[in-house]
């Protein structure tokens, strides 16, 4: 640590990979932008999140990366045309030279234990794919909003 090196990056250096989620909803995120540039320059792999207010129930069941988590990319469904976390994913593929990956993982309103799960499952700092949130391959409804909500019911 020194003067020239604020205690945050020196507390970072050995990160590979770091998580940056706004978490007050809507476009809390977009402060974390400079700080995600400033990793991603050191070499580091940045992800964005952040705890949506957007109604993410029109969202493709591909979307879900994990439980509670999504990945909304620039062509992600949406009923509004509220949707922060698209237009931020939409921007960041219009500026690849960032080096931010162009998606941006949204968190939906869940309550704080689900929320602290989906934080602690990592999947948003991963590309891997999984199984969308709770969605049980025999589950067979007309809307992926539908389709999670029939099969979470038995789990919250």
């Amino acid at each position: 640590m020194s003067l020239s090196e604020p205690v945050f990056f020196s507390r970072l250096k050995k990160a590979d990979r770091v998580l940056i989620a706004g978490a007050g909803g809507g476009f809390d995120v977009y402060a974390g932008l400079p700080l995600a540039v400033a990793l991603s320059a050191q070499g580091k792999r940045v992800r964005l999140a952040n705890l949506s207010f957007a109604n993410l129930d029109a969202l493709d069941l591909a979307d879900w990366v994990g439980q509670d988590v999504a990945g909304v990319h620039a062509g992600s469904a949406s009923y509004a045309d509220y949707f922060p976390e698209r237009a931020l994913a939409d921007w960041l593929g219009h500026h690849p030279d960032l080096g931010l990956a162009p998606v941006v993982y949204a968190f939906p309103k869940v309550g704080v234990q689900p929320l602290r799960a989906a934080y602690r499952d990592g999947r948003a700092s991963s590309t891997a794919r999984s199984r969308p949130p709770c969605a049980a391959s025999s589950v067979t409804l007309s809307s992926p909003a539908a389709r999670r909500e029939a099969s979470c019911s038995s789990t919250r």
